[in-house]
């Protein structure tokens, strides 16, 4: 039985997304496809455009069988972090034969060589220095790479290959008996603001939606009907505002010491300074990330950094969770096939699966000493600060249609996979 395995946000689903399952379907027609989505926030630190239960639906809907929750202790860190979440969880659910992703080289043999070169220790030796003299880890990174390697650094500047070779990296590490499944991206490329019809980057469609009266008829020919019927109703109650975290980071910095802030993952070589120095002139949230980032801050770690800050997320929570590993299986949607393949799962994982969120806590028990908190509880209790951190980013009239973790079961979605 092949179960290919999927990293996603869907930030929204779109036409890009229905061409990898395409890739997948051609390849395995008779596949189980499980995708771990990222929750609330992005690996780049922004609030999700949608909640995390309709964007899981949107993915049932367009061929995947199973969607579960990547937990926020790993989708909102680095691409080595986020990959290695990702693939924790994905292994040990112990049925997961392919990993599908997306790049923009042809074929894995080469990105392949590149994550295995990682770890040597020529390349951890020059990393480290150029990480030394100021530069972001994704820059140091490509440096040491390039300089161990006979490659085109343009290889290595494109974002899907970056996270690629993340993902390789970590099968290499952490799950060697599954098979990557590369599926080479065609037309826009990662992070391309302009819309296209048909395929298009999420970020297009998220760039299109910001603006009062969105081209609506454009973004019809780039995602599916019923992603584009929630995407209008989102936009009329209102979409997230990250103008409301500014306000949320300038009280959090007003009433915590230094001491405490340097606890936070993330927080290293005087950052807080720079957070503090750029509040003062900031009119909104997208100057105060541009004041802040640097050659050695970019602008996604200055957003992560954000989000580990009002959530509370320390370092040595990072390094608990990271040496543990993915603590439970968070189904939020699926449908015929995926609910057998849960049983599937239920019978050979040791991984708990999380289908009531107060079975495992509560909102009353959060409140308690985290200390007292099992790996799993505390594990938890991020992902579900972090669905209600992006309720307040909300317009107020939004406020009854807020999902939380607490009231919340995962959607079964009953129409089989359509054909793509």
């Amino acid at each position: 039985m092949a179960v290919v395995g999927i990293i996603a946000e869907y930030n929204p689903f779109h036409c890009g997304h229905s061409f990898q399952m395409e890739a997948v379907r051609r390849q395995h027609p008779a596949a189980y496809v499980v995708a771990v989505m990222s929750g609330s926030f992005t690996q780049r630190g922004a609030p999700c455009i949608l909640d995390k239960w309709t964007r899981a639906r949107h993915a049932i809907a367009g061929g995947v069988d199973l969607v579960l929750e990547l937990p926020f202790v790993y989708a909102c860190r680095s691409a080595q972090d986020f990959a290695r979440g990702g693939i924790s969880l994905l292994s040990r659910l112990g049925i997961v034969t392919h990993l599908a992703f997306g790049t923009e080289a042809e074929g894995t043999e080469l990105l392949s060589e590149l994550a295995a070169r990682i770890d040597t220790s020529p390349v951890q030796m020059q990393l480290r220095e150029f990480l030394g003299q100021g530069c972001s880890y994704a820059s140091a990174l490509t440096r040491a790479l390039v300089d161990n390697a006979v490659i085109s650094e343009d290889l290595l500047r494109a974002p899907n290959n970056i996270l690629a070779i993340e993902y390789l990296r970590a099968l290499r590490l952490l799950a060697p008996q599954i098979l990557p499944l590369g599926i080479q991206r065609i037309s826009a490329q990662h992070g391309d603001p302009k819309l296209h019809a048909g395929i298009t980057s999420a970020s297009s469609i998220r760039y299109a939606l910001r603006a009062p009266f969105p081209a609506w008829d454009q973004l019809k020919k780039s995602v599916s009907p019923y992603v584009w019927d929630d995407l209008k109703e989102a936009h009329r109650q209102g979409l997230p505002q990250e103008d409301s975290l500014l306000e949320l980071l300038r009280y959090l910095l007003l009433v915590t010491d230094v001491s405490a802030l340097m606890k936070t993952y993330g927080v290293t070589e005087g950052i807080e300074h720079r957070l503090i120095r750029s509040l003062e002139t900031a009119t909104d949230y997208k100057v105060f990330l541009e004041t802040a980032s640097a050659k050695r801050y970019p602008r996604s770690r200055i957003a992560r950094l954000i989000m580990h800050l009002l959530l509370h997320f320390q370092k040595d929570h990072a390094e608990e969770c990271d040496v543990c590993g993915a603590a439970y299986i968070r189904p939020l949607a699926f449908n015929a096939r995926g609910r057998g393949l849960l049983r599937t799962i239920k019978g050979i994982s040791t991984l708990p699966i999380i289908t009531r969120t107060a079975a495992f806590l509560t909102s009353s028990t959060r409140k308690n000493d985290a200390a007292t908190y099992s790996l799993l509880q505390r594990m938890l209790a991020f992902d579900t600060r972090a669905t209600e951190l992006r309720s307040l980013t909300l317009p107020t009239a939004h406020t009854k249609y807020h999902c939380t973790d607490f009231i919340m079961s995962p959607i079964f979605f009953q129409k089989e996979r359509t054909e793509l």
